[in-house]
Protein backbone atom coordinates (compact mmCIF):
# COMPACT_ATOMS: atom_id res chain seq x y z
CA UNK A 1 0.00 0.00 0.00
CA UNK A 2 3.22 2.60 0.76
CA UNK A 3 4.07 1.73 -2.83
CA UNK A 4 0.10 2.86 -4.35
CA UNK A 5 0.25 5.96 -2.64
CA UNK A 6 4.10 6.99 -3.30
CA UNK A 7 2.66 6.06 -6.86
CA UNK A 8 -0.50 8.30 -6.57
CA UNK A 9 1.54 11.32 -4.92
CA UNK A 10 3.84 11.27 -7.97
CA UNK A 11 1.26 10.98 -10.07
CA UNK A 12 -0.58 14.40 -8.71
CA UNK A 13 2.92 16.18 -8.42
CA UNK A 14 3.14 15.56 -11.80
CA UNK A 15 -0.54 16.64 -13.41
CA UNK A 16 -0.14 20.22 -10.46
CA UNK A 17 3.41 20.73 -12.80
CA UNK A 18 1.77 19.96 -16.14
CA UNK A 19 -1.51 22.00 -15.49
CA UNK A 20 0.87 24.67 -13.84
CA UNK A 21 2.73 24.91 -16.97
CA UNK A 22 -0.07 25.10 -19.29
CA UNK A 23 -1.88 27.53 -17.01
CA UNK A 24 1.12 30.17 -17.39
CA UNK A 25 1.22 29.72 -20.91
CA UNK A 26 -1.82 29.95 -21.54
CA UNK A 27 -2.37 33.75 -19.18
CA UNK A 28 1.06 35.21 -20.79
CA UNK A 29 0.49 33.98 -24.83
CA UNK A 30 1.05 37.83 -25.14
CA UNK A 31 4.26 37.40 -24.01
CA UNK A 32 5.36 34.51 -25.27
CA UNK A 33 4.22 35.19 -28.71
CA UNK A 34 6.50 38.22 -28.50
CA UNK A 35 9.30 36.39 -27.49
CA UNK A 36 9.02 34.23 -30.28
CA UNK A 37 8.33 37.00 -32.98
CA UNK A 38 11.40 38.72 -32.15
CA UNK A 39 14.03 39.18 -34.41
CA UNK A 40 16.85 40.77 -31.98
CA UNK A 41 18.07 39.85 -28.40
CA UNK A 42 16.90 43.73 -27.55
CA UNK A 43 13.28 42.74 -29.12
CA UNK A 44 12.82 39.73 -26.96
CA UNK A 45 13.97 41.85 -23.63
CA UNK A 46 11.35 44.31 -24.76
CA UNK A 47 8.86 41.89 -24.24
CA UNK A 48 9.23 41.89 -20.83
CA UNK A 49 7.22 45.01 -20.23
CA UNK A 50 4.15 42.42 -20.72
CA UNK A 51 5.30 40.34 -17.69
CA UNK A 52 4.17 41.34 -14.35
CA UNK A 53 7.53 42.59 -12.50
CA UNK A 54 7.69 39.94 -9.48
CA UNK A 55 7.87 37.30 -12.88
CA UNK A 56 10.53 38.75 -14.89
CA UNK A 57 13.43 36.95 -13.17
CA UNK A 58 11.62 33.83 -13.60
CA UNK A 59 10.42 33.72 -16.60
CA UNK A 60 11.50 37.05 -18.39
CA UNK A 61 14.33 37.12 -21.14
CA UNK A 62 17.49 38.50 -19.15
CA UNK A 63 19.99 40.86 -21.00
Amino acid sequence: TTAAISGLVTALLALIIVITTYTVQLVYRDYYTCVNDALTKTGAVACNDQLPKPLEPLFGVKE
